[in-house]
């Protein structure tokens, strides 16, 4: 069992549209998978209520919670937590239960200062063991002058991102207001960046 958190403790960097969708995209490739929501929010529990979800949702209130993953999940190919909105105590443990972190990050200064905090976090991590780190491009525009600022922000880290980013789209909004991932709707733009950006994941531990 492998364990991916999607973390930014910035709110509206995309973890939680991320997560559902590359969720969905895994346990279509057969895997089984489970989710971890830890956003007080719950915004993924209360999206998962619709019954369509594609994956078993789990909800974390502590870092107890966290921590007890790697021993109570262990029947799952993957397991992966949504991280919560804040940077907190939280977080902190999700690091140190991952095999990958995935930090999503929108072209928007203020997206990438938060992430900036789980860079530290991984740092100070790495002195007991490295855990393998992502950037993720959330909301990417292509024209955007800020893209290309973000891309040099991020390589400055030392620390790789994605080839695939997730492009701002309005049926990334739509599905998740349904109760849907954009597997059910007719996007193929959407559907195809979700399932090449999934391969990449799975990739990393191949």
């Amino acid at each position: 069992m492998k364990v991916i958190s999607f973390l930014n403790p910035k709110g509206g960097s995309g973890k939680t549209t991320a997560v559902i969708n590359v969720s969905t995209a895994m346990a279509r490739a057969g895997y089984n998978i489970a989710v971890v929501d830890t956003d007080p929010q719950m915004s993924l529990t209360t999206w998962s209520k619709s019954g369509k979800a594609a994956f078993d949702v789990f909800t974390a209130a502590s870092e107890k919670d966290v921590y007890g993953i790697r021993k109570d999940l262990t029947e799952y190919d993957f397991v992966i937590v949504d991280g919560a909105g804040s940077l907190s105590v939280i977080t902190s443990a999700a690091v140190m239960v991952s095999d990958l972190v995935i930090i999503p990050v929108t072209p928007s200064p203020l997206d990438f200062s938060a992430a900036g905090s789980v860079v530290t976090v991984l740092e100070a991590q790495a002195y007991s063991r490295k855990v393998e780190a992502r950037f993720l491009i959330t909301r990417k525009i292509e024209q955007a002058t800020m893209l290309s600022v973000l891309k040099e922000s991020i390589r400055d880290t030392g620390v790789k991102s994605f080839r695939t980013a997730i492009t701002q789209r309005q049926i990334y909004v739509k599905s998740i207001l349904d109760g849907d991932s954009v597997f059910e709707s007719s996007d193929g733009a959407a559907k195809g960046e979700i399932e090449i950006l999934t391969k990449e994941i799975v990739n990393i531990f191949e």
